[in-house]
């Protein structure tokens, strides 16, 4: 009886110390385990909201038509996940009109933007969902019925008083840099030039999404243009329309165009005071011309230009 006694005693230890050992391993190994965990997973977010941020740097440089952002910031973050954000706003000769925010989420496995470009459309005009400014839209003209009707507005807004816009303007033809630059009338600014579509797509229901570059006070120059054509070469997944891979068109063009004097531009986006886009009426080298955003110029805003 003894023998069971001490034998029932020295099990009963032998248990207690290993409890206490995993207590102990667990009370020790618990907050590091949990360090690591964060660490690893912070890691993971980490990278995923790198990656937003490139992707939605690269669409804003390629698919922002004379659109400028403020600021690509973290809006929120927790540990799993969050959100990147980029405020907008349009220079019209000077003045700046809020646009939309761009938002993308991003968790430890996996980052997106946000697909929907909150674009409205009828029949004869396009509207930003949010605040309901018109948007300016370009054509192809290989294009009889686009699903928004061809517009030629240039000479209705050369009729407005005291007032800055921007129009989009579609060429006959594609043209050089320097061979818009020589057509533009005086007190007119060239704020972004389009690349233009392929075959019969049509680039009205595109919700805003054309490619193109922006210039700087009205210029561009071949540093520029270089590094255009880098956003170009890396782009990804910037969307495809009844069949018009944007991405495979923005490859395209940078291997067709290596060089800013080789490339060839399909319109323009133009601002400056509503009274001198007069001299643009009736030219037979811009198929289209339609105006997007329009404000009343005021004593203490001077125009740029």
């Amino acid at each position: 009886m003894n023998q069971d006694k001490q034998f029932e005693k020295l099990a009963f230890r032998i248990k207690l110390k290993r409890w206490v050992i995993t207590i102990l391993l667990i009370i020790i190994l618990f907050p590091i385990m949990t360090a690591v965990g964060y660490k690893i997973t912070q890691s993971f977010s980490a990278r995923q909201s790198s990656g937003l941020m490139k992707e939605m740097e690269i669409q804003q440089d390629l698919m922002s038509p004379n659109i400028q952002n403020s600021d690509l910031v973290i809006g929120n973050s927790n540990i799993g996940g969050g959100t990147v954000v980029s405020h907008q706003y349009k220079d019209i000769d000077g003045y700046h009109l809020p646009w939309q925010t761009v938002e993308g989420k991003y968790n430890w496995l996996y980052h997106e933007i946000q697909t929907d470009n909150l674009v409205n459309t009828d029949n004869q005009a396009a509207y930003t969902r949010t605040t309901e400014t018109k948007i300016p839209l370009f054509y192809n003209n290989r294009v009889k019925s686009p699903n928004v009707s061809k517009a030629y507005e240039v000479k209705k807004i050369s009729q407005m008083k005291n007032y800055v816009g921007e129009v989009a303007l579609t060429f006959r033809h594609p043209m050089t840099y320097s061979q818009i630059l020589q057509k533009l009338p005086k007190g007119i600014q060239a704020n972004w030039f389009w690349l233009g579509v392929n075959g019969k797509a049509d680039p009205t229901i595109e919700d805003n999404c054309f490619l193109g570059i922006q210039s700087f006070n009205g210029k561009l120059g071949p540093n520029d243009y270089k590094g255009f054509r880098k956003s170009l070469q890396s782009a990804k997944n910037l969307g495809t329309y009844n069949s018009f891979s944007i991405t495979d068109y923005a490859h395209g063009f940078a291997k067709k165009y290596p060089t800013l004097n080789q490339a060839r531009f399909s319109g323009i986006i133009i601002t400056g005071k509503t009274e001198n886009f007069k001299p643009l009426v009736n030219q037979n080298w811009i198929t289209e011309s339609s105006v997007g955003a329009t404000i009343k110029r005021v004593p203490y805003i001077k125009p740029s230009f």
